[in-house]
């Protein structure tokens, strides 16, 4: 009886292995990243719909026997091929007959979207859905907001990983890596907050510029950069915030980890490095009405500072000076993002949908008023507790 148990589970084995539908992935065009641009072509209006092409979108096919060998960092590693057509999937159709492989959407690291689309509220809710509706392209896929066209950041010469969509992968699954630049953004998350607030920030890939040497010469910049947010609402690009406004934006979340902060102390620079730090939003209805409150808790180490004096840094009186100092710088980076989200009259920081959780009564008050005026009139305060795990000081 057991030796027949084994032999049937050894059969299940052989049933099981294989690809699901004998392709093998050398005969497949695995796209990892694509581009998705507004077509700003004048339009044939008399042409019929089909006919029209809407969308500029670009593919980027990798050359697999090279990204499988010695050979994963050569040059002319992918094929970008760019597809004008009145919806994504009959890009995706017209792609079909310009590649030798069968082609496939189940490894796709990272989506780009162009300016321009950014600013069409109806063609980027299109895209999306588009995008989402075959459940092909996984939701846990990052969508970077770049300034300019997309299809130019797939054209980028990266020495460091020429396959934008694996660069991509490895920088956001690095959990080490400072969360202070930028707020990523995955496909599924930004339909739940389109659903949720209308509101959600993506991060911005930053084109690179040609930098001028001299008069006579210059060169391109090869680098990638990702930092900042494009600010969206209700599926359309209200504007652009700088990395300092996200990283006030990470705090209020409870996001920010291993970020440098630095101040200045006895006429020297020092650097505290705030490890991990989580954070609350309160509001209290007081005489002079509602007002809210963020409360922010840090706990990090002295990473650098030289002293001269013959005072020992290790005083309770000094790491309070400290403490106070950090918690100040802080506190100042949280305005940063509070002072742009009320100029901006867009609640990025999510402070409607605290209330709107926590606090079902008040939010009754708040709501119909709060896109209009609400949330740009509501006080805001901010408490900031510093911890320090570990001076680390040379004295």
């Amino acid at each position: 009886m057991r030796l027949a148990k084994k032999l049937c589970m050894l059969s299940l084995v052989v049933f099981l292995t294989g690809c699901w539908d004998s392709v093998e992935i050398n005969n497949r065009s695995v796209i990892l990243e694509f581009a998705i641009d507004k077509n700003m072509d004048k339009v044939d209006e008399d042409a019929s719909l089909d006919m029209q092409s809407v969308y500029n979108i670009t593919y980027s096919i990798p050359d697999m026997a090279q990204l499988s060998g010695l050979d994963s960092l050569a040059e002319d590693m992918k094929t970008n091929i760019m597809v004008q057509a009145p919806t994504i999937a009959t890009s995706v159709d017209d792609l079909e007959t310009r590649t030798r492989n069968t082609v496939t959407f189940s490894h796709v690291k990272v989506i780009l979207l162009g300016e321009d689309l950014l600013k069409d509220a109806k063609l980027l809710e299109e895209s999306i859905d588009a995008i989402t509706r075959g459940r092909v392209i996984a939701r846990n896929v990052p969508l970077l907001a770049v300034k300019g066209k997309a299809e130019d950041a797939q054209n980028i010469q990266n020495s460091q990983q020429p396959i934008l969509g694996l660069y991509i992968m490895n920088y956001f699954n690095n959990r080490e890596r400072p969360k202070a630049y930028f707020k990523p953004q995955l496909l599924g998350n930004f339909i739940r907050d389109m659903q949720d607030t209308g509101v959600a920030t993506m991060p911005i890939f930053h084109l690179p510029e040609t930098i001028e040497e001299d008069s006579d010469t210059t060169y391109p910049v090869t680098e990638y950069e990702i930092s900042g947010g494009a600010i969206i609402k209700n599926y359309e690009l209200v504007d652009y915030v700088d990395k300092e406004v996200v990283r006030g934006q990470l705090l209020i979340d409870g996001d920010s980890k291993n970020s440098p902060v630095v101040i200045e102390y006895k006429d020297r620079p020092l650097t505290y490095i705030l490890q991990r730090q989580n954070s609350k939003i309160k509001f209290n209805d007081g005489p002079e009405g509602v007002f809210c409150i963020i409360e922010i808790e840090t706990v990090g180490d002295i990473a650098e500072y030289v002293s001269t004096s013959h005072e020992s840094l290790f005083t309770i009186e000094t790491i309070e000076e400290v403490k106070n100092l950090v918690a100040d710088e802080v506190a100042k980076q949280v305005f940063w993002a509070i002072d742009r989200a009320k100029d901006m009259n867009v609640d990025f920081l999510k402070i409607g949908q605290e209330m709107y959780r926590k606090y079902p009564d008040l939010w009754e008050r708040y709501e119909e008023n709060w896109e209009v005026d609400g949330f740009r009139n509501m006080p805001i305060t901010v408490q900031i507790t510093t911890n320090i795990e570990n001076t680390g000081i040379i004295q």
